[in-house]
Parts: C-alpha cells; sequence; structure tokens
C-alpha cells in the first residue's frame, strides 16, 4: 500500500511538473516571439519601422504645419498595425547652412501622433501644428515612426526649414485711388494689419490699387517694389488656396510694376530697401466689386528669407541628427 501511494505522488508531480514546464514554454514564447494584439506590450522581435517620407511644411503665423505620407503594412486594410504606433515629430532652430556645417545636429522632441490621428484620407497625409513656433524665427523639422515594442526608425530624410510668418486676420479692402477713397487706396506690408491705413505714422503703400473702367489693376510704388503674378490657386469651390504659393523666387518679376488683380490669384511682392534689405509678402484678391478689391495678405520680417525656404538636398549616410529627448 505504501509502495501504491508513492507511485500516486511521483504521478502528480509528474504531472504537475509538465503542466509548469508547458506555461514556461509559453511565456518564453509569449516574451520572444511577439503578439498580434492592439495592446501589444511584449513584441520585443518587432523591427524598427520604415521612415516616415514626403516630410513638408506650412508655414502659418505663429504656427508650422508638419505634414507626411501614412506608413502602411499588409494587410494595408487601415485597421491597427503593431509595427506603427504613433509619429514623433522633432524640431530644432536653424540657420543657413546648419545642414553642412553640423551634419550631426541635435534635434528635440516636441509632439506625438497616433497611427491614426490628424489623417487625411484624400491626400495620405498626416499633420502636426506647431503652436509654439515663433514668427521671426527659423525652424527645421523631422519626422520618426515608432512600433508597439518602442523600437523607433531614423528621422525623415527631408531637409525641412521653415519661418512661420504674419498673416492677416481678415479681408482688407482696397479702393481706387481715383475714386471716392483713395487714402485706403494703398498698402504697407511692414505695417501688416495698419497696412491699409494711410493716416498711420510710418505709412509708406508699397502697392496701390487703380482701376481702369471695372478692371483692377495694383501698381508698385517706387522701384524698390516688385510684383509677379503667380496665378490661380483655388478649391472646388473657388476659395483662395493661400498656402498653395509657399516661397518667393528670385526672379519673374513685371518689369512695368502693373499687374491686373484677378480674383482667386496669389500675388508675390519683393521689397529691396537699403540698408533694410529685401522683405518677402503675398496677396490673394479674394473679391473684385465696384470700385473696390478684398485681399489678404502674408509678410516675412527676416530680411532675405522667402516665405518658406526648403533647400533641395537630402541627409548624407552617416551624418544623421542625433535626438534628444526632452
Amino acid at each position: 500500500m505504501k509502495l501504491a501511494k508513492d507511485n500516486s505522488v511521483r504521478k502528480i508531480y509528474k504531472a504537475n511538473s509538465a503542466r509548469f514546464t508547458i506555461f514556461l514554454a509559453l511565456v518564453v514564447l509569449l516574451l520572444l516571439g511577439g503578439c498580434e494584439t492592439e495592446d501589444c506590450v511584449n513584441c520585443i522581435d518587432l523591427p524598427p519601422p520604415v521612415v516616415p517620407t514626403g516630410v513638408h511644411s506650412i508655414s502659418g503665423d505663429n504656427v508650422v504645419t508638419v505634414q507626411w505620407y501614412d506608413i502602411s503594412y499588409h494587410p494595408y486594410d487601415g485597421s491597427y498595425n503593431a509595427n506603427v504606433d504613433a509619429y514623433l515629430i522633432y524640431s530644432r532652430y536653424y540657420e543657413d547652412g546648419d545642414e553642412e556645417n553640423y551634419p550631426n545636429r541635435e534635434f528635440y522632441l516636441i509632439g506625438e501622433v497616433a497611427w491614426n490621428g490628424n489623417f487625411d484620407m484624400v491626400s495620405g497625409l498626416h499633420w502636426f501644428d506647431d503652436l509654439d513656433a515663433v514668427n521671426g524665427e527659423r525652424y527645421e523639422y523631422a519626422v520618426a515612426a515608432v512600433n508597439s515594442a518602442g523600437s523607433e526608425s531614423a528621422l525623415s530624410y527631408e531637409i525641412v526649414t521653415d519661418a512661420p510668418l504674419f498673416h492677416s486676420l481678415d479681408d482688407v479692402q482696397l479702393y481706387d485711388a481715383n475714386g471716392g477713397h483713395p487714402e485706403r487706396s494703398g498698402f504697407d506690408f511692414s505695417l501688416m494689419d495698419n497696412g491699409h491705413l494711410a493716416s498711420h505714422p510710418g505709412f509708406m503703400a508699397d502697392i496701390e490699387v487703380q482701376f481702369q473702367g471695372t478692371i483692377p489693376y495694383v501698381h508698385s510704388t517706387r522701384s524698390a517694389v516688385s510684383l509677379q503674378d503667380f496665378g490661380v490657386f483655388t478649391d472646388g469651390e473657388g476659395r483662395v488656396i493661400f498656402e498653395g504659393v509657399s516661397w518667393a523666387p528670385g526672379d519673374g518679376y513685371s518689369n512695368t510694376g502693373v499687374l491686373e488683380l484677378v480674383e482667386g490669384h496669389i500675388y508675390v511682392v519683393d521689397i529691396t530697401e537699403y540698408p533694410y534689405g529685401t522683405h518677402y509678402a503675398k496677396f490673394a484678391v479674394t473679391e473684385v466689386g465696384l470700385g473696390y478689391v478684398k485681399i489678404i495678405w502674408a509678410y516675412q520680417i527676416i530680411p532675405g528669407l522667402p516665405e518658406l525656404s526648403v533647400p533641395d538636398g537630402k541627409v548624407e549616410a552617416g551624418n544623421e541628427p542625433e535626438i534628444i529627448s526632452l
């Protein structure tokens, strides 16, 4: 009887040992084999995500919007995939030549966007608004992707720089210089929101509106001001896409200093005066009425800088920026 009892104990012990071994094996497999669930905590075998592409920016008034293309992994069904959990947005202050003089420049984490956050299905773009950007400062941006295991991709390879600039708060109505309100026919971009007020101290119009019959024209008021019509930039409902013109070219300006004003068109202004240097501005015609036009405008206060300057280049291999998390 004692022997039979000992054998029973041994059988129970062996059975429990087998269960424990199986349990340990399952734990090891779970830790080392990854998982497919949305709350993937131990997916340590996942490789870093691919690098985000198509990174670019749009300058606003005390804001810069950074955009990039969505990263999709098989099965491409739009559902959660552990390979991309979120996007990380980085920034740094920028000066001309930084990409050459400081190839190992330091970026700082400024924000995060979920894998399905801030996404436009039509364009395939995600976006992030840098609300800490300040007019008159220059910034460089980069984006990385991170997976469920916390592994992060390299920073995006595009060299994306931007400087937010002053924009009009509302449409500004300018009148025919030969009509009943000549004092409201000009605009001084350096005065910005007060640029249409001839009575404002320091007013010196850069442009002036004059009508020929029912057709409005813009005139540069002096040789320091050059004008260029960039053409129509409107959406399907006829609204102006002001960000459609994001830089000022170095040439192509009118020799006459006179251009017809057409609703929906965006115009670039080059204002070069010594010793103040060159300032760039743009304005769009939002409405043409009887003896008046309405415009929206933007003005870059940094001398010599187009509204959005994006150097044409890539980060050379081995010169990747250093990431610093605050």
